[in-house]
Parts: structure tokens; C-alpha cells; sequence
């Protein structure tokens, strides 16, 4: 079943999760993005994608704080003179963890940690010469996060986060290359993951940034 590992994670948060305290969301994506691919010269395929994320947070106790999250994606693949293009696909994202806030730089810059897990189901295709390669992610992640959050006024803020490190814990990753050569070939490989250490993702590699306000 598909969505096994997420239904046994989203459990064992929803029954290990505190009172309300101190609320909050955030907006952690929005986005709208169109692009078009060409291939020798002329355009192969292109793609349009919808998506947005949200996050809500309450306290636990003194610095530390729980929260969950969400994204989806939407991405559509139109053909042109590509004779195959990747399929149209849903990329979902659902997760929680804790976080822990230290001692404020100034009135308005707090830094903090994150440390979460989540459910991960995607599909990502991406244009190379005369083709495509399609990366399909299944499984149970995590991750921890070093952050910095600016309050712009008593109830909005905005957050920084650099990831420190994301790892699979038991996930399916599937590689599937398109080959625009005649009518159009397809050639897939699949690996098991499982890593039980933290694998650095370098600096600044993919920061989130997320606008959010308290209750």
C-alpha cells in the first residue's frame, strides 16, 4: 500500500500531540511556474505547476514547540514535439517535529532548531538532451534545520530556515530515463533506501522561507 508508512506516522504523532498553548501557521510555499523545454532546437514538452505548504506550531513548554505540516504540488506536462512526456502527478509532503528556539539575538531575531520526519510522495522530471529523467520518491524521511525567525510586528513573522541535513529513513526511489529518439523509449531502475545517519546537504541548499503569524 502506497501510503502505508504516512498513516502509521501521522498515528503515532496525532497521539503523542500536547494541549494548545501558544498557536501559530505558517504560508511556507506558493508558487505558480511554467516552463517550456526544447530539444534540438525545438520545443519537446512543457510543464505547469501549482503548489503551496502550510505549518502550524504550538508550544510544549518554555522554548520548545511541536508542529505539523503539509505540501502539495500539482504538475502538469503538456506535449509538443516530444514523442513521450512524463505523467502528470501529485507530489505530496506531510510531516511534524519539534522545535526549539535559543536566546534571542535582539527583540526582533530569534534563532532556532528544528528536527522533524515526514511522509514523502513525489514525482520530479527534469529535461536533458533529446529526453527526460523522471525521479519518483516514496517513503519515510527526516531532517533537522537551523533557523532564524524576524518578527515583523507583535503577530506576523518570517522565517529562514537552512537545511542541516535530509535522509531517507525507509523510502523507494525510482529513476526513469526517456529517450525522444523514433516513436520514444523508456528505461527505469529502482533502489531501497534506508539511512541511519545524517547526510549534509551542504550549505543553503534549499532554505525555506515562510511568512507566518501567531494567534
Amino acid at each position: 500500500m502506497r501510503f502505508r508508512p504516512f498513516l502509521m506516522a501521522a498515528g503515532l504523532f496525532c497521539a503523542s500531540t500536547p494541549g494548545l498553548a501558544s498557536p501559530e501557521v505558517s504560508f511556507l510555499s506558493g508558487a505558480f511556474r511554467n516552463a517550456v523545454y526544447k530539444s534540438n532546437d525545438s520545443t519537446s514538452f512543457s510543464t505547469t505547476q501549482f503548489g503551496a505548504g502550510l505549518r502550524y506550531a504550538d508550544r510544549i513548554d518554555g522554548p520548545w514547540y511541536w508542529y505539523a505540516e503539509g505540501a502539495l504540488e500539482l504538475i502538469n506536462y503538456s506535449k509538443s514535439a516530444a514523442p513521450i512526456v512524463p505523467s502528470n502527478t501529485a507530489n505530496l509532503g506531510l510531516g511534524g517535529g519539534i522545535r526549539y528556539y535559543f536566546d534571542k539575538l535582539s527583540d526582533r531575531v530569534e534563532p532556532y532548531a528544528l528536527a522533524s520526519g515526514s511522509f514523502r510522495s513525489e514525482q520530479i522530471a527534469t529535461s536533458v538532451t533529446n529526453g527526460y529523467t523522471e525521479t519518483d520518491k516514496n517513503g519515510l524521511y527526516y531532517r533537522a534545520d537551523f533557523g532564524i525567525r524576524i518578527s515583523l510586528q507583535k503577530e506576523f513573522f518570517v522565517d529562514f530556515e537552512v537545511p542541516l541535513f535530509d535522509s531517507a529513513l525507509f523510502a523507494t526511489e525510482k529513476d526513469t530515463t526517456a529517450d525522444f529518439s523514433g516513436e520514444g523509449t523508456k528505461s527505469s531502475s529502482e533502489k531501497q533506501r534506508i539511512e541511519l545517519f545524517a547526510k549534509s546537504t551542504g550549505s543553503f541548499n534549499g532554505m525555506n522561507v515562510a511568512l507566518g503569524y501567531r494567534f
